[in-house]
């Protein structure tokens, strides 16, 4: 019997039907070569269609000058005809795998700081966005119906290219939001005031939109079921707006999500991670859906198949985006069809994804090393070898996973009583359980493939010289450390990693000392919170947690924050005396004092677990060195090295 018989069903958009209810929504991956789709770009898509995805998306693309979504040229820009032969090859290349794929078309309004003579940004309303700072220009009407237009031309462009179809994006504050909202609209002529005159533009642009591609391409458009934000768009607004557009005839689907970027919060929640949780906007979906009469998808950290299954079948949508989870596993569709429901590499919200975005890298993802190679596949190896991995964190895991795939032989050894190293630790944080799934997965995929991994098993070099080895794997890691502070105290000092073994305390009132980055600093003072210590976390940085990408970071000041966690940036720990603890100013060496601290939590790093990297001249076998035991660094780095390596020997 098909376990998903609603999420494989086809699905009728317009006049075209799509194979299945999954969905890889618009999201830019930073493989486009000078702002057309390229070879990368064309066979990123391509390996999500030849892996039975129902219909994907391009990221946003931008169809006027005035509403660019940066400089750089790894995302597609749809300003003139360059771009048609571009379209061409990427629907060609999906459509031959039995997909279908639109173009999204996008102006990103106020949301985006492009700080270039000669390019500023137009917007409804001259409307100061908080994440960026910028104040666009207000447009004036010849200068809306040059945006339009703009849309017109970028719309039949589309159809010269063969692809499927548009989406309008009118979502994440871009410029149809930011007409339709009063947050973002003042207006005070025919295109802002009453909510028909807010909804004026738009209706415009789907207007232009289909007449320039006709009745037969999909036209759709991606909406917020709700802003979020005081003053601005609710459900209630966002249904009564939608009705009316669906009952114009013009558009073939809604696309549902939620907030506005020109909001600190409002950006990060609409790619909400970890511990968000799953389907977090299909609320809004079913309410929108229960106005009209045309298909609705919604997102939102859908990651699991039988979720997504249970989605369609309550009716709550039509079609469901898995977009982070196809990052992080495109081969969901085909693994779900044989049966292998296992083997689906789990999305776990980390949003390193997102993070390379924010940076203006291509995506990579946590624990899919490759994301930057679609389509590429695991060579079986022609010699099958002995291989040892020594250490079962990140790093160590995924090389001996890959070392099982390609077909060799692999035993791995593990010092402590449990795998997963640093990573199972954080994930002992009260939010970050989910991480764990990195390191589950793994375990599974190693038993499935009859690997043997023991644990509480230290080695030593002359351990492994007595093995029956080809190749050894150094996969030790790293270890935390404290530093020793100043003064006449007998403060406890511990490290977050301490406090996540397990380790209890009596402390009521402590101080982080976040220097280290990452999130080891902060999931030890979440622990402290959920156990009534009053924290207040201390960093040199500009911020804390500044390191962090936005969507993780604000996701973090908001859960801290709420448990009346303090953040003190700028400062360092100068000395402390019985207990109280002295800070320093980094910027003007004023100090201040903390009394009453019964407990430091110190972060300030970790040290390379590196005993055994070093010189194995003369050995009988190959020796490489992978993750933090060459040097501390991220799950990311980790488990791309382990990739790199797994794939050669």
């Amino acid at each position: 019997m098909n376990r998903f018989p609603h999420l494989l069903s086809p699905l009728q958009i317009g006049e075209t039907e799509v194979r299945n209810r999954i969905l890889v929504s618009a999201h830019v991956p930073g493989f486009a070569e000078n702002n057309k789709p390229g070879e990368k770009y064309i066979a990123y898509h391509r390996n999500y269609a030849r892996n039975g995805v129902g219909l994907q998306i391009t990221g946003g693309t931008p169809v006027h000058e005035s509403g660019l979504l940066g400089l750089a040229g790894d995302g597609l820009w749809n300003l003139d005809d360059e771009i048609v032969s571009g379209y061409q090859s990427l629907g060609d290349a999906v459509h031959r795998e039995g997909g279908r794929i639109l173009a999204q078309l996008a102006h990103s309004a106020g949301t985006v700081l492009i700080n270039q003579p000669r390019r500023e940004s137009w917007s409804a309303s001259a409307v100061r966005s908080e994440t960026t700072g910028n104040i666009p220009h207000e447009m004036n009407a010849s200068e809306i119906r040059e945006v339009v237009d703009a849309h017109g031309a970028a719309a039949a462009r589309v159809a010269a290219g063969n692809m499927d179809g548009i989406e309008i994006l009118g979502a994440f504050g871009f410029l149809p939001q930011a007409f339709m909202s009063p947050l973002t609209n003042h207006r005070k002529d025919g295109y802002g005031g009453s909510p028909e005159n807010r909804m004026r533009f738009v209706l415009e642009v789907l207007e232009t939109v289909r007449a320039a591609i006709g009745p037969a391409r999909i036209l759709g458009l991606r909406v917020p079921g709700d802003e979020f934000e005081p003053g601005g768009l609710s459900l209630e607004d966002m249904k009564v707006i939608v009705s009316q557009i669906a009952d114009t005839g013009l558009i073939d689907y809604l696309n549902v999500i939620a907030h506005t970027n020109i909001t600190h919060l409002g950006r990060a929640r609409h790619w909400a991670p970890t511990p968000a949780k799953h389907g977090v906007f299909v609320h809004l979906a079913a309410a929108i859906r229960s106005v009209i009469n045309i298909p609705v998808f919604t997102v939102g950290r859908i990651t699991d198949p039988d979720h997504a299954e249970s989605i369609i079948a309550a009716g709550h949508a039509d079609m469901v985006g898995m977009t982070r989870a196809h990052i992080c596993d495109p081969e969901i569709v085909t693994k779900i069809k044989r049966n292998a429901i296992k083997q689906i590499r789990p999305c776990v919200g980390a949003n390193t994804c997102i993070a390379n975005r924010y940076l203006g890298k291509p995506i990579r993802c946590m624990h899919n090393a490759f994301v930057s190679e679609p389509g590429s596949l695991l060579g079986q190896t022609a010699e099958p070898r002995r291989v040892v991995v020594i250490g079962a964190g990140p790093a160590g895991l995924e090389c001996a996973r890959i070392a099982c795939e390609r077909g060799h032989e692999v035993r791995v050894f593990e010092a402590d009583r449990t795998v997963g190293g640093q990573l199972a630790l954080w994930a002992a944080a009260p939010s970050m359980g989910e991480l764990g799934d990195i390191i589950r997965w793994r375990i599974s995929e190693l038993d499935r493939l009859s690997a043997q991994v023991y644990t509480n098993q230290p080695m030593s070099r002359d351990d492994v010289d007595r093995l029956d080895v080809d190749v050894v794997i150094i996969a030790t890691g790293s270890d935390d450390y404290c530093r020793t502070v100043a003064g006449d105290h007998h403060i406890e000092i511990v490290s977050p990693h301490t406090l996540l073994r397990g380790s209890t305390t009596q402390a009521k009132k402590a101080l982080v000392c976040n220097e280290g980055r990452g999130q080891a600093g902060l999931a030890a003072a979440e622990l402290l919170l959920k156990q009534n210590v009053e924290v207040e976390i201390v960093t040199s940085d500009i911020a804390v947690a500044a390191d962090l990408d936005p969507t993780n970071r604000n996701a973090w000041y908001e859960r801290l924050g709420r448990k009346n966690c303090c953040f003190t940036a700028g400062n360092v720990v100068d000395r402390a005396s019985s207990n109280t603890v002295t800070l320093r100013n980094v910027f003007d060496d004023r100090r201040s004092d903390r009394s009453g601290i019964d407990l430091m939590v110190d972060w300030p790093g970790c040290r390379a677990n590196d005993e055994m990297v070093g010189d194995w001249e003369g050995a009988k076998f190959d020796v490489y060195s992978i993750g933090d035991c060459v040097a501390p660094r991220t799950v990311e780095n980790a488990i791309n090295e382990a990739t790199i390596i797994a794939s050669k020997i």
